[in-house]
């Protein structure tokens, strides 16, 4: 049986090993958190005390961490990795990061004979949770059945990028696209407030035209929670996706320039992630 390490049990990771697990999957874990430990713990994974310790004795190793530096440190770092790594170990990068990080710890992997994919995932932790997610595969081709296996079992839909790189690069597209929706929500209910019109007839017609997706329709609903209700905690978890927006939309802006105007829209969009967010009250 193929054993999957995963390291990073934030709520998409939890959610991930949790379909995995409900599915008979043997899982060795890691992550800082211990509460997040003691809940695979609790769904049948064994916790283990670094990265370290779950890439000897993985065979695909997931992760699912939220930045650049912090796949560096789970690779690189003190206990990482890099240190426990055996020929024949697949790394899989969940992560929403720039192609060339991903081509960064493949470059680092290779004298080991360890191989590095990006296998981003899109459609959130409701649909981890139920094997339904979106993957977005750079080097398919290149995948072994036993690692085709695993990437198969997070989801429902496999979408091949292309080489190494090209499903980090897909990820950020599809973000780009999905916070642009969001924002147009945002702006929409707006306009509607203003005149005193009904929110919901709003969204009645974006059904009926077929203009809503999943996630945007999700986002919908917190379009409709008075200002009074985002406070504290509430709204530092909203600061966070807010945060999580501008990190992704300004790995957008390092792919490259598109035109002038088009860049200006994207900085805008950028600018604007805590209001769409709603995770600032200041208009």
């Amino acid at each position: 049986m193929t054993t999957v390490g995963y390291i990073g049990l934030g709520a998409m990771g939890s959610a991930m090993t949790e379909w995995l697990l409900s599915n008979d999957r043997s899982m060795v874990v890691f992550d800082l958190d211990d509460a997040a430990m003691h809940k695979a713990v609790e769904q049948g994974a064994t916790a283990l005390g670094s990265a370290a310790e779950v890439a000897a004795q993985a065979d695909v190793l997931s992760i699912c961490v939220p930045a650049a530096e912090h796949i560096d440190a789970v690779f690189n770092g003190e206990q990482g990795i890099a240190e426990g790594a055996h020929p024949g170990l697949t790394v899989l990068i969940h992560s929403t990061v720039h192609p060339d990080t991903i081509a960064s710890a493949q470059q680092a992997a290779a004298p080991g004979s360890v191989q590095v994919f990006d296998a981003c995932v899109a459609g959130g932790a409701e649909a981890a949770k139920t094997g339904e997610l979106a993957m977005f595969v750079g080097g398919w081709d290149d995948m072994s059945p036993q690692v085709r296996s695993v990437v198969e079992s997070y989801g429902s839909k496999v979408i091949d990028g292309g080489p190494v790189g090209s499903g980090a690069a897909l990820k950020i597209g599809v973000n780009v696209m999905t916070y642009m929706q969001q924002a147009a929500g945002r702006i929409s209910f707006a306009l509607m407030d203003n005149v005193g019109a009904e929110t919901q007839s709003l969204v009645e017609a974006w059904r009926h035209i077929g203009q809503l997706g999943t996630l945007t329709e999700q986002y919908l609903g917190l379009l409709g929670i008075p200002d009074e209700h985002i406070t504290g905690a509430f709204q530092e978890s909203l600061a966070g996706a807010a945060s999580l927006g501008v990190k992704d939309l300004g790995l957008a802006r390092e792919l490259g320039s598109v035109t002038p105007e088009l860049d200006a829209v994207l900085d805008a969009l950028i600018a604007s992630m805590p209001q769409v967010m709603r995770a600032t009250n200041d208009e």
